[in-house]
């Protein structure tokens, strides 16, 4: 349970042991369609977007790209779809999930509950937005944050701008939210914690390499698919922005797609960082993850 102010200022909260009884079942779009209408989605809405200018204030990142979302048709041709990640709807559930995960860390610390939480330090570099455009940046400045760690002490949560973080709202999909859970739960209920410092140090070597593999499997699934997508458009161009221009290659990314790839230079060839251009994709070859693509124009 927690009370803001109309400028967004977190006045209290505080965690009970209760039910939730579901009243509305909406998806992102009716939410999106109607908030406008609805007093307390709008309501909403408006505190989310207090609730990450003060993280920006704070230092915080907003590094959002579309999500590629893979559609396989009965005939095994692939469709793909960019899913905006910036709107009303999915920035309510990110703001109150990132406050509702700080205030659980928050929390915890306070009354040292053992936890495992999530960190990260400092960028090496903060850029900003130029003429290349926002996907170039966020490319460019993902390059320069530091990894996630996982700890059993709270830490400043850098790029999202908060002193301490956890993982806490998605205990039915993801075991270390229900770790979390399980901690918090017992001490509301008085009880001994279910793990300690020592079982959590245990368990957060074992999260940590389990983790850093599933989202190296995302993102190979995800390239996979991209590829066997371009597979069925050999030949065709797409739009790309230059990443990195090295000796013998570029480095370059499908805007459309969102896919980096690298590029061999060819002779007279002189593209810089963040420049537009246009490729042709001459080959795809999905299981040995091998994409060559070459110039075919401007952009």
């Amino acid at each position: 349970l927690s009370r803001l102010d109309m400028a967004g200022n977190l006045l209290e909260f505080r965690f009970v042991p209760s039910l939730i009884r579901v009243e509305r079942q909406l998806t992102y779009d009716q939410v999106n369609e109607t908030y406008k209408e609805d007093g307390l989605l709008c309501e909403t809405y408006r505190l989310s977007q207090l609730l990450r200018r003060k993280r920006i204030d704070r230092g915080a990142l907003v590094l959002s790209l579309p999500e590629v979302a893979i559609q396989i048709s009965p005939d095994s041709s692939v469709s793909l779809q960019m899913i905006e990640q910036e709107t009303p709807s999915r920035m309510m559930v990110a703001e109150l999930m990132i406050l509702y995960n700080w205030m659980v860390a928050r929390f915890c610390a306070d009354h040292r509950i053992p936890l495992l939480y999530r960190a990260q330090a400092e960028p090496s570099e903060k850029l900003s937005i130029d003429e290349a455009g926002y996907c170039y940046y966020v490319f460019k400045q993902r390059r320069k944050l530091n990894p996630l760690i996982i700890d059993t002490q709270a830490k400043p949560h850098a790029g999202l701008g908060v002193d301490a973080y956890t993982n806490a709202s998605s205990p039915i999909r993801r075991y270390f939210d229900l770790i979390v859970q399980r901690q918090i739960g017992n001490f509301l209920l008085k009880e001994a914690p279910v793990y300690d410092e020592e079982g959590l140090e245990k368990m957060r070597m074992g999260l940590d390499v389990v983790l850093k593999d599933l989202e190296r499997m995302k993102r190979n699934r995800t390239r996979y698919w991209i590829q066997k997508f371009l597979l069925q458009h050999t030949g065709d161009n797409f739009r790309a922005i230059v990443l990195d221009a090295m000796r013998n290659r570029y480095r370059i990314v499908l805007t459309d797609l969102l896919l980096v790839v690298e590029m061999k230079r060819q002779e007279g060839q002189d593209f810089s960082g963040g420049q537009a251009i246009v490729v042709k994709i001459k080959k795809s070859d999905p299981w040995n993850d091998l994409l060559k693509v070459e110039y075919a124009g401007a952009g």
